[in-house]
């Protein structure tokens, strides 16, 4: 593993009708399933990062969504969601995400139809405080011993 290799992650999902939205006076995928695709990306991402049941007495909360939708995504399509850790503070990590319309099967080009950013803050488990990400934690996608705390990177392409 390189030491960025968790830093940006992917998760692809196939659109269909149960994406759409229940009384179908459009024939996009619902908003609200824009979250829970980024939802399912974070989900894999914690399991990537070993953060879920990973680390004793601690966890990673979601403190911050914040999305722009751009335009349609049309089921059934393929959507890839990508999140990249845009900057790194002493509790919380920011993240920037964008989702992708790929076409059916993954036959076009990615389409950019949203962006946004999330926050993430480390919590201890019983009380909710708030406690500073372990360097453990963070060397899983960033050399630790290089790592200053509250700092931007340049969020680039996957």
């Amino acid at each position: 593993m390189t030491p960025t290799s968790l830093r940006s992650h992917a998760f692809r999902i196939q659109t269909g009708d149960e994406d759409l939205p229940a009384d179908r006076f459009n024939h996009h995928v619902n908003n609200a399933r824009f979250f829970h695709f980024i939802n399912l990306t974070f989900q894999s991402w914690y399991l990537a990062m070993n953060i879920r049941g990973g680390v004793p007495e601690h966890s990673a909360m979601m403190a911050h969504l914040s999305y722009d939708f751009l335009s349609e995504l049309k089921p059934p399509s393929l959507a890839e969601c990508r999140i990249e850790v845009c900057r790194i503070g002493n509790t919380s990590l920011e993240h920037q995400i964008e989702m992708f319309d790929l076409g059916h099967d993954g036959d076009q080009p990615p389409r950019l139809v949203g962006r946004g950013r999330a926050v993430h803050v480390w919590v201890h488990a019983k009380t909710r405080s708030k406690k500073p990400w372990p360097a453990e934690v963070l060397a899983r996608f960033w050399d630790a011993d290089d790592l200053p705390l509250d700092i931007w990177f340049p969020v680039g392409k996957f």
